[in-house]
C-alpha cells in the first residue's frame, strides 16, 4: 500500500471515530430533551388540574330581570338560574343571598329565598323608577361559595305605589335562625372571593413553574456537543 492510500485509511479511520464519538452525545442530548419534555408535560397536567376547581364552580346562565334590562311590571318571582344543581344541605338556605338594592341604598327584597335545583328565587315590592342592582351569592354544587351582582332598570307603570324600602337586608319572617344568619354573612364580594383568590394563586404558581420548565429546555437544547478533532494527533 502507497504512503497515499495509508494517509487516505488515517483519515477515514478519524472519520469513522469522531461520528462514533459524537453519536453518544448526542444521543445523550436528546434523552436530556426528553425527560424535559416529559416533565413539562406533567407540569402542564398540573397546572389544567389546578384550574379544574375554579372551572367547577357554578355560574349564572338567566336571570329575572336580565342582566342590564328594563322592568316595566314588576315579575312574580325574582330568579337567578346558574348551570349545575345549587348545594341547599337539609333546605335551610344556609350560604345563599338575594337582595335586590334600590337607587336610594335600601333594600327591597322581603328576605325569604327559595332554592329549587339550579335556582334561586326571591319576591321584592319595587320603590321608585331608577337604576337597581341585584346582589346574589349561591352555593355551588361543588361546595363552593359563589357570589356576584348586576343591574337593571325599573320603569315603573302608571298609578304605580312605590315600596318604602328597608334601610338593612330583610329576614325571612319564617325562616328562622337559619336565614338570620345568611343574612348576617352574606352578600356581594363575599363568598367566593377566598377561594377564587386560592384559585388563582395555584394557577399562577403552576404557570411561573412550567415557564422555567420551558426556559430550561430551551437552555439545554441550545447546548451543542464540542466538535472532535478531525485530525488525526499522531498523523504528522
Amino acid at each position: 500500500m502507497t504512503e497515499r492510500d495509508t494517509s487516505k485509511g488515517r483519515v477515514a479511520s478519524t472519520r469513522r471515530v469522531t461520528s462514533t464519538e459524537r453519536s453518544p452525545r448526542l444521543r445523550r442530548a436528546w434523552r436530556r430533551g426528553a425527560g424535559v419534555a416529559a416533565t413539562l408535560a406533567i407540569a402542564g397536567g398540573a397546572v389544567l388540574g389546578l384550574a379544574g376547581p375554579a372551572s367547577a364552580h357554578n355560574y349564572m346562565i338567566a336571570s329575572t330581570p336580565k342582566v342590564d334590562g328594563t322592568l316595566t311590571a314588576l315579575p312574580k318571582a325574582f330568579e337567578i338560574t346558574t348551570n349545575d344543581k345549587l348545594l341547599d344541605i337539609d333546605d335551610t338556605n344556609s350560604g345563599f343571598a338575594y337582595r335586590i338594592v334600590g337607587p336610594d341604598g335600601k333594600y327591597y327584597e322581603d328576605g325569604c329565598l327559595d332554592v329549587d335545583g339550579p335556582s334561586m328565587t326571591t319576591t321584592a315590592a319595587l320603590g321608585a323608577s331608577g337604576k337597581y342592582t341585584v346582589e346574589w351569592q349561591i352555593v355551588s354544587a361543588d361546595g363552593h361559595t359563589v357570589s356576584d351582582e348586576y343591574r337593571f332598570t325599573w320603569d315603573a307603570p302608571a298609578g304605580f305605589t312605590p315600596a318604602k324600602g328597608s334601610s338593612t337586608p330583610p329576614v325571612c319572617a319564617t325562616a328562622g335562625s337559619a336565614a338570620s344568619a345568611s343574612a348576617d354573612t352574606t352578600g356581594t364580594a363575599s363568598g367566593d372571593t377566598d377561594s377564587t383568590t386560592s384559585d388563582a394563586l395555584w394557577i399562577g404558581a403552576g404557570g411561573v413553574v412550567l415557564v422555567g420548565l420551558v426556559v430550561a429546555l430551551l437552555l439545554l437544547l441550545r447546548r451543542r456537543p464540542a466538535p472532535a478533532a478531525d485530525d488525526d494527533p499522531t498523523d504528522d
